[in-house]
């Protein structure tokens, strides 16, 4: 959509390949930091940052604005914002795959990986599918003649499923088997080795 509103002025700059590119990059970054956090401190609470980090940097997104209007300062933003949403998005992947692990490991055997597949994999791919039927329906919405709006729109309807998970996460406990099996003392030799 973006080329189309905006024409040369986006595809001769480098935010064509930054707008699009940049998520993956946070999306790494947060893996890392989220994957420490959330195995020596909580998978609780790095679900409840991320998904904060979510909802915010979403919401910039969808209201990214160019100082004085300007068309860099509004790409430029908006590539901020979805490299921190690429950071959020990377907390998700190692808190919540975990701890939908440990929380299967509870099952009992013969469902334990359907449950898991449901609660992971399941939901990324459905999620691809509805993000782009969502875009096609506010296209149609719109018409092309109301892009500008469109894209906004767009951005702006993903604070929903973070919103709609922040209940869900205050309410939801540590699973057993962290509380069990976590580690307060590291092998710090060990591990340089």
């Amino acid at each position: 959509m973006l080329q189309k509103i905006y024409g040369d002025a986006y595809t001769n700059s480098t935010a064509q390949q930054n707008v699009s590119s940049i998520v993956f990059a946070g999306t790494v970054v947060g893996m890392l930091i989220f994957g420490y956090t959330s195995d020596h401190w909580s998978r609780k609470w790095s679900l409840m940052i991320s998904t904060i980090i979510l909802f915010v940097f979403a919401a910039l997104g969808a209201g990214s604005y160019g100082a004085g209007g300007s068309l860099g300062g509004m790409l430029a933003a908006l590539t901020a914002y979805r490299f921190f949403l690429g950071i959020g998005i990377g907390g998700e992947y190692p808190a919540g795959s975990v701890g939908a692990a440990e929380n299967t490991g509870e099952l009992k055997s013969g469902h334990r990986n359907r449950w898991f597949i449901m609660f992971t994999n399941f939901q990324i791919d459905f999620g691809f599918v509805v993000a782009a039927l969502v875009s096609m329906i506010l296209v149609l919405i719109f018409t092309e003649d109301h892009l500008r709006a469109c894209w906004r729109v767009a951005l702006g309807l993903g604070v929903i499923p973070p919103m709609s998970l922040m209940y869900l996460r205050l309410k939801m406990n540590e699973p057993e088997e962290f509380n069990r099996e976590r580690m307060h003392k590291f092998p710090i030799l060990l591990i340089v080795k």
